[in-house]
């Protein structure tokens, strides 16, 4: 098993990149260029932060699908045992909080990083380099 097939823990700052699994510890650090020194260890990184992009997203699906199959059967339930009467049925508030859930998880997950994940933050840094050199 590679140090990319576990789910180990990486702390990744802008003086230090820790990591931490399966395979062992592994520390290290950049350069006075903001370089990083392990050039292999920023190329798995940067795989596992991909991943771990994707692995966010795919459970996404498996959370939206869930909500829908178990919130039919919620409705299809309320609707056989008559409901509620007058008052908002059960099953409703339970689609409406799990679904303001959900809505949270696809914002972090589809619409967050392209407002303020690490494309951003480096073409901000790019136009404030340009910036500079001019100045």
């Amino acid at each position: 098993m590679s140090r990319d097939d576990d789910d180990g823990v990486e702390i990744d700052l802008p003086f230090l990149r820790f990591y931490a699994g399966n395979r062992g510890v592994h520390i290290g650090g950049s350069g006075d260029d903001g370089e990083v020194i392990d050039m292999e260890m920023d190329e798995q990184g940067e795989y596992r932060r991909v991943r771990k992009r994707v692995r966010r997203r795919l459970r996404f699906v498996r959370h939206l699908f869930t909500y829908l199959v178990l919130n039919a059967i919620f409705v299809a339930l309320d609707w056989r045992t008559g409901g509620s009467g007058d008052d908002i049925s059960w099953s409703i508030w339970v689609a409406g909080i799990w679904g303001a859930f959900l809505a949270w998880e696809f914002i972090s997950n589809f619409i967050a990083p392209h407002l303020w994940g690490r494309d951003v933050e480096e073409r901000l840094v790019q136009r404030e380099m340009r910036r500079r050199r001019r100045e």
